[in-house]
């Protein structure tokens, strides 16, 4: 049975890869092919840290990494050269290391390095320039032909002039003879090769019992079969689909796995489809210019197979074409680079993302069904069509986590991330984010991809409410009048660190106060107080009891918030009446907080506040009041917490350790108060309040101040 490049399947002789009328977009720019390529990565995806992934990780498309990936595409003409627009597509725009995301994984310097692809094919011009310096073998004869030294090109050359999907990776050349296809199998599975690349195919047969009995049924398709189901058993075999576009029956080769259902997590189908794209994704095809995925659905991926690839004319000659041939080899190469970013996964497990996160969203694209994409029913399916299969390749979409990801617990569990993650109360301030900064643990996403996390981004850290607001809210809560001409009583306001509103209320002695705290369900509490001693100076004494729902002190996550609050308040004061006062409160107390998911265990807290007020009546008109003074409102004082964690080790190993976190924050927020208030008459008043913060939210560095001006009036 004689062989066929993907280009058509109509006859029986072998045809070359056909070319294609391709309106060039490239042009000059900054790199004249001289510079080496590992120069163009313009940052670290996770800056410090090392692990699974390493500097490789990015927890999501960040404009950073937009930014590096246009950087390439735009400014290397290596990236360039891919660039046109077809005829005959309504000059649909094309360039397969765009739509297939590679810049992406090269932006974070990911190029294949260490693994090695297969190419089966008519033969290769190992000396051309794009192979120099790999590491490469041969089975049988390959010999020289245009199309293979194209196909492998695009896998994984570098020269330059061009770059390939995995630059720098190795490559084993193999022939499709019938003598060698087992050896080439044999010799795939020996080196470790992550994938072998088929852009070829039997003409006229088909995924039926005949074609399956005219290729296997005899002793040496028996023996290229066996070989295909060991190597198959660790790396993934990819063969091209036909580029007869009118096909209604898959060839035999891509659709294997139909007869042989073993071969299935070991198989790949590719088909080439240019499409409608930009940098968010794929809308819509311009055109399928292959066969659909038929039979194979189930395991094929569709690539742009436009290329500007190396070429036998002579070792620094270039050609370009198009065929299913080409978008094939592109997908052998993703295998590579997500080979080098997840070095714990199996072929398999990188064959599963692939098309776990094949781009399926764009118009045109009828589910047929889903697919378990790794063997294990329900562990993560994704919809296919008849004729696109899983949708377009997209590399930047599996270096991403795909579906639910979690963290190791030390029981051997797993916890949800979004069931890890919590926030912290603001009296805890950037405490718990100081404690976990430079530790990164290790998390893992539905299909077993692993990535180094920072545990600081975990936390939420409590981010205070704009201090005009605050300012304002208290203010308009105030009677200004009684305000304005009340003796000053040290413990009033004993709520105001605690969202929500406060009912206060006098004894009949004058000397008892009873304060309510209404903060909603989970914030709420009570404070009483006594006088003990009056004249020239006043000493208050009282006690507190309150529930914060994790706004002020507790944790707060997705099982539940909130800490219990005791504390004893003392308060000096002195207030004639008639000219100048002052008052000095302080507060000590504990606070029994929540455990959140993500720690093992959450120590009492101590905590305290102190404020001194001084002022005058009467200063600059009759019955006026002006106020000056200093706080530091409530904040931890000591606490600890432990989390069991897997931390990140670097080179790609992790181990469950107890990490301390220190509750109490490095630097108190101080507030400096100014408060002026004045009658504008008999039923109107004045307030002019005044604030300064500095570490505003017990966090240091971070000021606000504020300013607010009120009127009341009475009728």
């Amino acid at each position: 049975m004689s062989r066929l490049t993907s280009a058509h399947r109509t006859r029986r002789l072998p045809i070359l890869l056909s070319s294609v009328a391709l309106l060039s977009a490239c042009g000059g720019g900054e790199d004249d092919g001289t510079t080496p390529i590992g120069d163009f990565y313009t940052i670290a995806a996770n800056p410090g840290s090392s692990g699974t992934l390493g500097s490789y990780y990015m927890p999501s498309i960040t404009s950073q990494w937009r930014n590096a990936a246009a950087n390439i595409r735009n400014n290397v003409a290596r990236y360039r050269m891919q660039s046109g627009n077809i005829a005959g597509l309504g000059d649909a725009f094309s360039n397969p290391l765009f739509s297939s995301r590679v810049d992406y994984a090269h932006a974070v310097g990911l190029t294949g390095a260490g693994q090695v692809i297969a190419i089966v094919d008519a033969g290769f011009l190992q000396g051309h320039e794009v192979f120099a310096g790999k590491a490469t073998t041969s089975t049988g004869d390959p010999g020289v032909d245009n199309h293979g030294t194209v196909v492998a090109s695009i896998a994984a050359g570098l020269s330059s002039t061009m770059v390939g999907v995995a630059p720098e990776a190795d490559l084993i050349f193999s022939s499709w003879d019938d003598s060698d296809l087992a050896a080439a199998a044999n010799a795939a599975a020996a080196r470790g090769a992550v994938a072998q690349n088929n852009s070829w195919g039997f003409t006229d047969v088909y995924a039926d019992s005949t074609g399956y009995d005219d290729i296997f049924g005899n002793s040496t398709g028996q023996t290229w079969l066996t070989a295909l189901e060991n190597y198959a058993s660790q790396g993934v075999v990819i063969f091209a689909i036909s580029n007869d576009e009118s096909a209604t029956l898959a060839g035999l080769l891509e659709a294997l796995p139909m007869f042989e259902s073993g071969l299935t997590f070991g198989w790949l189908a590719v088909g080439n489809s240019v499409p409608i794209f930009d940098d968010n994704g794929v809308s819509g095809v311009a055109g399928r210019v292959s066969a659909p995925c038929l039979e194979a659905a189930r395991w094929c991926l569709m690539a742009d197979g436009y290329w500007t690839g190396a070429s036998d004319v002579s070792n620094t000659s270039y050609e370009s074409g198009t065929g299913s041939s080409y978008a094939a080899p592109q997908v052998a190469g993703a295998l590579a680079l997500l080979a080098e970013a997840f070095p714990d996964l199996n072929p398999h497990q990188l064959r599963a993302r692939l098309l776990a996160s094949a781009d399926n969203t764009f118009t045109g694209f009828v589910s047929a069904g889903s697919q378990d994409v790794i063997e294990g029913s329900g562990v993560f399916t994704h919809n296919y069509s008849d004729e696109f299969g899983h949708g377009f390749l997209d590399i930047r979409a599996a270096l991403l986590p795909i579906g639910p990801s979690s963290l190791s617990t030390a029981d051997g569990g797993k916890i949800a991330a979004e069931d890890f993650a919590f926030s912290t109360g603001g009296a805890m301030g950037d405490a718990v984010a100081r404690s976990l900064a430079g530790v990164d643990l290790t998390m893992t996403d539905a299909l077993e991809g692993s990535f180094d996390i920072a545990a600081k981004d975990f936390v939420a850290t409590a981010k205070p409410g704009d201090l005009a607001e605050t300012l304002a809210a208290r203010s308009y809560a105030k009677d200004y009048g009684h305000t304005r001409t009340a003796t000053v009583n040290s413990l009033a306001d004993v709520f105001i660190d605690h969202p929500g509103a406060t009912l206060e209320i006098d004894g009949p002695d004058g000397r008892s106060r009873a304060a309510i705290l209404l903060g909603g369900e989970d914030t709420y509490g009570i404070a009483l107080s006594r006088r003990l001693t009056e004249g020239d100076l006043s000493v208050d004494l009282g006690v507190k009891l309150a529930r914060d729902g994790g706004g002020l002190m507790g944790f707060a996550d997705t099982s539940g918030a909130g800490a219990d609050m005791a504390s004893i308040t003392l308060g000096v004061s002195h207030d004639l009446g008639l000219g100048g006062f002052f008052s000095l409160k302080g507060e000590i107390g504990i606070a029994d907080l929540a455990t959140p998911a993500a720690m093992s265990a959450v120590d009492k807290a101590d905590f305290n506040s102190v404020s001194l007020q001084v002022g005058s009546r009467s200063v600059f008109s009759t019955g006026d009041r002006l106020t000056v003074g200093v706080s530091m409102p409530i904040a931890v004082t000591s606490g600890s917490a432990s989390l069991i964690v897997p931390v990140a080790l670097g080179e790609g190993s992790s181990e469950t350790r107890t990490l301390a976190v220190d509750l109490a924050p490095s630097e108190r927020q101080i507030d400096l108060t100014f408060g002026y208030q004045m009658p504008m008459g008999d039923h109107s008043e004045l307030m002019l309040s005044l604030v300064h913060a500095e570490n505003y939210g017990n966090q240091a560095g971070i000021s606000d101040q504020a300013a607010v001006i009120g009127m009341k009036w009475s009728f």
